[in-house]
């Protein structure tokens, strides 16, 4: 049952048994809210069908952009202390992380390990240290991350992890 001044309303209650507010179709506002919604969703669907990468980012890096991707994710790193080169998959740590400072798809980088595969020290403590040369698609810059962390035995977390940072790829050892 609508009042006649419903009419005149741009939304009103819906008839469902809920409480929430609905366009009002009796009113010519709200029809055109209506079409409009339809229209919208219709266009956008259409417009990632035909254009399904819109929403993701490029897939090429930009040399700068690389750059500030790879200093904020070392740092970031470096400072949490969770995870270091012993850790399984570090590289898809770098990777995920350096994806996530930057604006680029994170598919287009690549991290491989350029020194001898680190050692876990969880059991025994100590030393982990490896180099890590990152890499990007449409970047020409390539950079050398020097991983070096301290743990003590039986530790999850680590005392340090210090992440250098150097223009160029790692020498192969």
């Amino acid at each position: 049952m609508t009042d006649s001044h419903d009419d005149d309303r741009v939304f009103v209650r819906s008839a469902w048994g809920t409480n929430r507010y609905v366009y009002n179709p009796d009113n010519p506002v709200g029809r055109v809210l209506i079409v409009g919604s339809l229209l919208f969703a219709a266009g956008a669907m259409v417009l990632l069908h035909y254009r399904p990468d819109l929403l993701n980012g490029s897939d090429d890096w930009d040399p700068s952009e690389l750059r500030s991707a790879v200093t904020a994710a070392t740092a970031e790193l470096s400072r949490e202390k969770q995870f270091g080169p012993g850790t399984i998959n570090y590289e898809d740590i770098l990777q995920a992380d350096i994806a996530k400072h930057g604006h680029s798809s994170k598919d287009a980088l690549t991290i491989t390990l350029a020194s001898d595969p680190p050692e876990d020290a969880t059991f025994y403590g100590g030393t982990e240290k490896a180099d890590y040369t990152v890499t990007a698609d449409g970047a020409d810059a390539a950079f050398c991350l020097n991983v070096h962390a301290m743990k003590r035995k039986r530790v999850m977390a680590y005392d340090s992890v210090t992440i250098t940072i150097r223009d160029g790829a790692c020498p192969a050892s």
